[in-house]
């Protein structure tokens, strides 16, 4: 998959350095973790989770690429979080050095247009801790509303719906 200025290649056993050195990130794990460092078995068991995701569901996890310099931005598609949601959520993360650029939003909405393509993705989830206001503009910008707020490891997160038009 591509978009304006990336490139997107579903995660594999063979990106488990790549995809560590996300998880281990500083910025990304700051929420997406809940501030976590995980060890790479925990890593290669998502790996794995994704790579089932997307033979059930056509959609789990990719990393993102910028398309001129082939840097690694990120990650981003849907991963399911049962402590918020039975069904497959979109979860995006960056490093820092990508944020406020439009990179979240872009992902977002190219991780969208693959989940409209597969059976079951009428209405797509999506979760923030409500401290990461930026994250959560994104999902707004996307057409996600508020629909419920949960307890989270940093005080509320607010859980989002967007409905699906095929």
């Amino acid at each position: 998959m591509i978009s304006e200025r990336l490139g997107y290649e579903p995660v594999t056993p063979s990106d488990l350095d790549a995809f560590q050195s996300l998880v281990e990130d500083e910025h990304v794990r700051r929420y997406l973790m809940d501030g976590n460092v995980f060890p790479r078995d925990w890593t290669a068991e998502r790996i794995l989770d994704s790579q089932a995701l997307f033979e059930q569901r056509g959609v789990g996890l990719w990393l993102v690429h910028h398309k001129t310099t082939g840097e690694l931005v990120g990650f981003c598609g849907f991963l399911v979080l049962s402590s918020v949601h039975p069904d497959p959520q979109l979860v995006y993360a960056m490093l820092e050095r990508f944020t406020a650029q439009g990179y979240a939003t872009e992902m977002g909405r190219t991780a969208i247009a693959q989940a409209r393509t597969q059976p079951g993705f009428e209405e797509i989830i999506g979760s923030v801790d409500e401290v990461n206001a930026a994250s959560l503009r994104v999902l707004e910008k996307l057409g996600f509303v508020r629909t419920a707020t949960q307890q989270g490891a940093f005080g509320d997160v607010v859980v989002l719906r967007r409905t699906v038009s095929r």
